[in-house]
């Protein structure tokens, strides 16, 4: 049979490395919401085992020493929830730290002093960690909504496992042998139940540390695919997503509609009052468009003064509306500047055409680039829908 009081030393020695690597991940991601609770509540956790472990080889149990020592590994667990929802920025009310708590803490003491019972005390445990992980696990939502799925299946399938294992054992252990009195005593479910929490720790600890780089890296990918300027998408995400969704259209044999407009006279905005007014305007304006297009369409800005816009329409009358929506949205706001109010219109080339399978991007764009120009040449701020026959001549 495994010795359970050596495997209580490895998971000890396995749960001090895991403090060290969570001491080290929260010095790379400091500027990460969330990491450093990881840190401390894996250092308290750690603590409250170590003491239970060194606390189940004495010949006398003082019952207050181990609700005490019960309470120190459950308030780590309560931390690494803090943690998580602060790094989802989903935060949990206090009372919920405060109710969990106090149920566990009433537990423990009364079946420690009162209804001395090992075989309830560690139910009453289980059951508050079991409350942690759900806790948790409603939090790695938010994350997986954010940073994706990735990230965060490892730590929800270890919670997940957890959950599970804990609850069979507590179960096995009821049937074999219900009068507990040690974690070390001979029973065939205390070395399964540590081999079980070393796994479990295990898979926790890389779980956590894969949340923090999954954050890191869905942020680069989030910042390599938006204008720092307005926070829209940038032209390489633009590009991404029309190409997705040609081949989405295609598909479905759909109309396609792109529209591109610019800032009518934009040069003269930033020679008259400086480069500072321009990217007000060009911060201002990219609110305003964001408000004007509906949710399914997609706006992006793709260089300078220029935005482009994925419209879904299902016709060229919807197409002139949403882009006259747009273009009229821009023309009724005033954009402040100092103590002054700038008056700005935007110029609107468009295009739609039949998602054929030898529709390009290029064409698309060449197409609603034209449409540009002319609305330009007309007079500007206006509307201009280009050609769709002379779009699929050029297919």
């Amino acid at each position: 049979m495994l010795d359970t009081r050596s495997l209580a030393t490895a998971l000890t020695l396995i749960l001090v490395i895991g403090c060290t690597l969570h001491i080290v991940n929260w010095r790379i991601h400091r500027d990460s919401p969330g990491v450093k609770w990881w840190a401390l509540g894996l250092a308290v956790h750690t603590v409250g085992l170590t003491l239970s472990f060194w606390e189940n080889g004495l010949a006398v149990h003082d019952p207050l020493c181990v609700v005490a020592i019960n309470m120190v590994s459950l308030c780590g667990s309560l931390i690494l929830v803090y943690g998580t929802a602060s790094f989802a920025d989903r935060p949990l009310s206090p009372i919920v730290y405060l109710v969990l708590g106090g149920i566990s803490m009433a537990g423990l003491t009364w079946f420690a002093t009162v209804d001395n019972s090992i075989t309830m005390r560690v139910i009453v445990f289980s059951a508050s960690l079991q409350l942690t992980y759900v806790l948790t696990l409603t939090r790695l939502y938010y994350v997986a909504r954010r940073d994706g799925m990735a990230s965060v299946f490892v730590l929800a399938a270890s919670l997940t496992g957890s959950m599970v294992l804990m609850a069979a054992l507590v179960v096995w252990q009821l049937v074999a042998q219900p009068a507990l009195g040690s974690l070390y005593e001979s029973s065939p479910v205390m070395p399964l139940a540590m081999l079980g929490l070393i796994a479990s720790e295990c898979t926790a600890i890389f779980g956590y540390l894969l949340l923090s780089a999954g954050h890191s890296q869905a942020r680069l990918e989030r910042l390599a695919h938006r204008d720092a300027l307005t926070d829209l998408p940038n032209r390489r995400a633009f590009e991404h997503e029309i190409d997705q969704r040609l081949r989405s259209a295609r598909k479905h044999d759909r109309l396609f509609a792109l529209a591109i407009f610019d800032i009518d006279h934009f040069k003269q905005v930033n020679d008259k009052f400086g480069h500072d007014a321009g990217d007000t305007v060009l911060r201002h304006l990219g609110r305003i468009a964001a408000e004007a297009v509906r949710p399914h369409d997609f706006l992006a800005r793709v260089g300078g003064e220029e935005f482009a816009v994925i419209f879904e329409v299902e016709d060229p009358a919807e197409l002139v509306t949403a882009a006259n929506r747009l273009r009229i949205a821009v023309e009724v706001e005033r954009y402040p500047f100092g103590d002054m109010e700038l008056a700005v219109t935007v110029s609107v080339g468009g295009v739609l055409a039949q998602s054929g399978p030898r529709l390009e991007y290029g064409q698309l764009y060449r197409a609603a680039d034209q449409a540009l120009y002319q609305a330009k040449a007309s007079g500007r701020n206006r509307v201009v829908i280009g050609e769709v026959e002379a779009l699929e001549l050029a297919a």
